[in-house]
């Protein structure tokens, strides 16, 4: 074994109680866990006394925003001080990309307004070596990072890069057109796609954030592309048109997890 860890006390995700044990690891792998006192460090092995501190493993954070942060905080902070080892974001229809220089003012103060984030950081933070969604994850690849991460393309995004800042349904064309922009998204690697019908969700000087202005018709047509792929999750912060029921009947249809 590389490591051993002593005296832990183990939490597994079991469901079970917490445990005193022994933890060896060897590589990237857990080789062991054995009652404190069972395993025997060879001549190469560190070993770690943990004096009772937990030992679980890793968390996931299934919805954060961390889709600017992540351009400039490798350690995704404060995150990677709890226990959390992986994050999933571009939640509630929100994201930093797909985006055009002329609409980045419109997504920082979204995030600005609808996150609570500051301005001035997003447009110190934000690197924009990127305008399509497969370009932001090579970015993010090209990164080092403490945590895995995956990403949701978000509807508000989606929505400026086709129809632009206009505040009404989206055409037949149009709706074509993010269609083939959302495929190319999970495609390269996307997890799913994220979008708002929230009330609340007040964004860029104060109006409502892109995705509200789409009618349930435009969310249905996308999240049937994941169904046409067969993989990808469908994320909805729900309001009129898409409360629970519906948001229940939207993603059997498309035969996809919500």
């Amino acid at each position: 074994m590389d490591l051993l860890l002593r005296h832990a006390s183990v939490v597994d995700g079991t469901g079970g109680p917490a445990r005193g044990a022994d933890v060896a690891v060897a590589g990237d792998r857990i080789a062991a866990v054995r009652p404190s006192g069972e395993l025997a460090p060879g001549p190469g092995t560190e070993v770690v006394d943990l004096d009772g501190l937990v030992l679980a493993p890793g968390f996931i954070d299934v919805h954060t925003h961390y889709d600017a942060q992540v351009l400039w905080d490798g350690d995704l902070t404060p995150s990677s001080w709890h226990g959390v080892t992986s994050v999933v974001m571009g939640n509630c229809g929100f994201g930093v990309a797909p985006t055009k220089p002329e609409h980045r003012d419109v997504i920082t103060r979204t995030l600005e307004n609808v996150e609570g984030m500051a301005l001035d950081a997003l447009e110190a933070g934000i690197d924009w070596c990127f305008e399509s969604f497969p370009e932001y994850l090579q970015a993010i690849d090209d990164r080092a990072k403490r945590l895995n991460v995956g990403a949701f393309i978000g509807h508000s995004p989606l929505r400026l890069f086709v129809v632009g800042t206009d505040e009404r349904p989206a055409t037949e064309a149009e709706v074509d057109t993010m269609r083939s922009v959302l495929r190319e998204a999970i495609d390269a690697g996307a997890i799913g796609f994220s979008t708002s019908r929230q009330p609340a969700h007040q964004g860029a000087y104060g109006r409502p954030v892109p995705s509200r202005f789409a009618d349930v018709d435009e969310v249905t047509s996308l999240a049937s592309v994941l169904g046409e792929l067969g993989k990808g999750v469908i994320q909805v912060s729900i309001g009129p048109g898409l409360f629970v029921d519906q948001f229940s009947e939207l993603a059997t249809a498309n035969d996809v997890p919500v």
